[in-house]
């Protein structure tokens, strides 16, 4: 099969690899084959119930000692905080946790993650290993319209939905409407030193979390993280009500630190490295720069062009798994790729993991190095960011979180067209807004992406309604009485604790050494270490 991604003429790329003939045919005798499994797996009991769901997510492998700790509190409905270096296998313990209490009691869960990228990245993978069991997984944040949250909210009350994924601002404001379901009796939260930095500022909403545990009928809670000093993890308990907590001292001594930063020729070095046959994921910061960077690196030698490939969130279920089996069994040896290939991409033998670009935050930093030397052998992290790489992120995310004064002219705009409008719709491009927005304030950093997030942050508080989608959309405004306040917005709260959260890494990761970059990944931070 062929997946061609890109939006631009100079952007368009092509991954050419082979897959079985009529794959993805049976997609309903897939899903009742679910169900029966589903059905199967209830009627075990539940030590050959977690058995079998270990077996579903991670083959034949033993759970570690801090994981099998961790899953027997939860079990008997104990709270957990546990505390385990990056790839040691968090995620398992809740993904066990709730695969089991949906399938023996009919629970649902809700798993907190600190980023919007980071939800869609996790659901993913989640979506395709939950299936295998008949499990049911959904996503919901600030950028889910009216419709769909309704459409979300909906199935977790008819059972439809047993794993429900979003951020902790989302989760705070419509407490209300999940714990509605009657259902929630499991609560993640993931990367949960969030909530012991949050009483200095930092996301509020996590600061709030004990709020939410009360409206949600005090469910069980399983905290992890990487990082958790004495006084992180005391928060932590204070705020979520934990009872029991899990360390894993484990470090991974076989990871090495290649410090490039601020490297002129990042190609180059890629190409040197990739030449060695080793196993290689580059990491860029865009789908475009995905496909971009991998053509590059095909240019660079005859050998590469055959065993180069691409993978981001653009592209088609069945070409991600085609390009993800074709880098596990070597049949190419390097991939460029976002974020997106990331949890529930476990190979354990990639010998160099490469960042190209500057990663958002410390979340993503983490995981991207975490993905090399998985099976305990010598592996490298070449770090090739430099403060350029730094700049860019920062335009991406101001278009997700626009300027308030930049927001309020955009609307000055939508108002000033649709006075002239036929019927109140208007039909105009993003660009033409931003446009409308740059004449006004010329020190606006409005983009299109910008424009698209702004309309978002408006439907969502009500001042603006649409139809259709790309070149046939149409908008309306909405009457509204008074002031409107835009911080209001969920998607306006997520994008700014993105900023903040990225304001704080840069800093962080372009002045420290190499060593304190390589101890953020190779080892946890415990409390009472």
């Amino acid at each position: 099969m062929a997946e061609v991604t890109g939006t631009e003429k100079d952007s368009l790329g092509v991954n050419v690899v082979v897959a079985r003939a009529g794959a993805g045919e049976d997609a309903s005798r897939d899903a009742e084959a679910c169900a029966v499994r589903r059905s199967e797996l209830a009627a075990l009991a539940p030590a050959e119930l977690d058995g079998a769901l270990a077996r579903c997510f991670i083959g034949d492998r033993p759970l570690h000692e801090a994981q099998s700790a961790s899953l027997a509190h939860l079990a008997a409905g104990r709270s957990c905080l546990t505390v385990m270096a990056t790839g040691r296998g968090k995620s398992l313990i809740f993904h066990l946790h709730a695969a089991r209490a949906a399938i023996a009691r009919g629970e649902a869960s809700v798993f907190v993650y600190p980023l919007r990228a980071l939800v869609a990245d996790q659901a993913y993978h989640l979506e395709e290993a939950f299936a295998e069991a008949g499990l049911g997984v959904a996503v919901v944040t600030g950028e889910t319209a009216p419709g769909g949250r309704d459409e979300v909210f909906r199935a977790l009350a008819d059972g439809e939905v047993d794993a429900l994924m979003t951020t902790p601002e989302f989760l705070e404001r419509h407490a209300a409407r999940f714990a509605e379901s009657d259902r929630v009796r499991f609560l993640v939260i993931d990367e949960a030193h969030h909530v012991g930095l949050a009483r200095a500022g930092h996301r509020p909403a996590y600061a709030r979390l004990g709020l939410v545990l009360e409206a949600l009928g005090h469910p069980v809670v399983c905290a992890v993280t990487a990082t958790a000093s004495d006084e992180v993890a005391r928060v932590i308990r204070e705020t979520l009500g934990i009872d029991e907590v899990v360390l894993d001292p484990s470090r991974r001594d076989n990871l090495q630190v290649a410090d490039r930063r601020g490297l002129a020729d990042k190609v180059g070095h890629l190409a040197s490295v990739a030449a060695r046959g080793e196993k290689l994921i580059v990491y860029v910061n865009s789908r475009e720069q995905s496909v971009r960077i991998a053509e590059r690196l095909r240019d660079s030698s005859a050998r590469l062009a055959s065993r180069t490939a691409f993978y981001n969130g653009g592209m088609a279920r069945a070409a991600r798994q085609a390009v993800e089996r074709a880098f596990r069994a070597g049949e190419i040896t390097v991939v460029v790729a976002t974020s997106a290939f990331g949890e529930g991409v476990n190979i354990p033998d990639v010998r160099h993991v490469a960042l190209f670009h500057l990663p958002f935050n410390r979340v993503e930093f983490n995981q991207m190095c975490g993905r090399a030397g998985r099976d305990g052998l010598p592996a490298s992290v070449h770090l090739l960011f430099g403060e350029r790489d730094a700049r860019l992120n920062e335009l991406i995310l101001e278009a997700g979180a626009p300027d308030l004064d930049d927001l309020r002219l955009l609307y000055v705009a939508l108002r000033e067209r649709a006075a002239d409008a036929d019927g109140g719709w208007l039909e105009v491009t993003n660009a033409e807004l931003a446009a409308d927005v740059k004449n006004r304030r010329p020190r606006a950093r409005l983009t299109d992406k910008g424009v698209s997030a702004g309309l978002g942050i408006f439907r969502e508080v009500g001042l603006v309604t649409g139809e259709g989608a790309g070149s046939y959309r149409r908008l309306m405004l909405l009457p509204v009485e008074g002031k409107t306040d835009l911080t209001s917005s969920v998607r306006y709260a997520e994008g700014l604790g993105e900023a903040d959260g990225f304001a704080a890494f840069r800093q962080w990761v372009l002045a420290s050494p190499a060593g304190v970059l390589r101890r953020a990944f190779d080892r946890p931070i415990l409390p009472g270490v």
